[in-house]
Formats: C-alpha cells, sequence, structure tokens
C-alpha cells in the first residue's frame, strides 16, 4: 500500500505549480500577443486553475477537521 502524501511535499507540488504558471504568465504578457488576447486567456487559466484547485483545498480542510475530531472522540 502507498504511503500517503505528507503536507510539506504537497505543500512543494502546489508552489512549484503556481510559480510555473505565473511564468508562464509573465512570459505570455511580454509577448507581442494583443493586450485582449493576454487577458482573456489569464482569466480563463484563473478561472480554471480555481475550478481545479479549489476542492482540493476545501476537501483537504475537511479532511484534518474530520481527523482532529476523530482523534478527539478517541481520546475523550
Amino acid at each position: 500500500m502507498a504511503r500517503p502524501m505528507s503536507k510539506r511535499t504537497s505543500y512543494l507540488i502546489v508552489g512549484t505549480l503556481v510559480a510555473l504558471i505565473v511564468v508562464a504568465h509573465v512570459f505570455m504578457w511580454r509577448s507581442d500577443m494583443a493586450t485582449g488576447e493576454k487577458l482573456m486567456w489569464t482569466i480563463l487559466n484563473t478561472i480554471g486553475w480555481t475550478i481545479i484547485l479549489a476542492p482540493v483545498f476545501f476537501v483537504d480542510r475537511w479532511l484534518d477537521a474530520i481527523k482532529a475530531r476523530n482523534s478527539r472522540d478517541k481520546d475523550g
């Protein structure tokens, strides 16, 4: 059975992903593409990553709360 990923590893992966996205957007905004098109792609990308990452973040927080509650119930 695979070992679960640590919080540190998860934060490192998400941080690297965010850094790569920011670098890609900096290069896009420095390109000769039309400003309206740059804005459209930036907004579309922001919405897409929010749809992907927000549920992951909220499920992780929910799972931490469940684990804390179960730990309290077991101790008390």
